[in-house]
Order: structure tokens, then sequence, then C-alpha cells
């Protein structure tokens, strides 16, 4: 078996995005970190790009809203890609 063959296998799986579970956990820890705010897992969803906030707290709302670019900064660096483009409620 030829090591090229092997090689371009295994970088199929380096393309492979993380589950939404993976950004779930990054959401809320990231959170926690800048804004010292405890979110759940429930309070968090990950669709195509796109972090939803599910929680009716409005200073929460507008505390996001204020410091919405730093949060996405942050979050991506943690991720270490562009994946996350926006964050909604």
């Amino acid at each position: 078996m030829a090591w090229n063959s092997i090689s371009g296998y295994l970088e199929k799986f380096f393309t492979i995005s993380p589950p939404k579970k993976f950004y779930q956990g990054e959401v809320i820890k990231v959170f926690n970190e800048i804004m010292s705010i405890e979110l759940f897992e429930g309070d968090v969803e990950y669709r195509f790009g796109v972090v939803y906030i599910k929680n009716n707290n409005q200073i929460l709302k507008n505390e996001i809203f204020l410091n919405k670019e730093k949060i996405i900064r942050q979050l991506n660096q943690k991720i270490k890609n562009d994946r996350i483009k926006d964050i909604r409620f």
C-alpha cells in the first residue's frame, strides 16, 4: 500500500468540523470568561455559523449585544477558525 493513499485518506479527517456540542461548550466557556455569565447547554444552540442564545433576561441580551464583536472574535480564536459569524436571540 502506498503512503500517498494513506495520507490522502487521513486528510479527510482534518476537514471534519466539530459537533454542535463542542461549539456549545466553547460558547459557554467564553461567556463565563468574558462576562462572568453562567449559561447552560439548553441556552445555547449553534447552527450554520450562528450562535443562538435562548434567554429572556434583557440585561443579558444588552450586555451580549454591546460585546458582540469581542465575543465572536474570542470564540473564533478559541475554536481556531472563523466559523462563528453572528450571535442572535
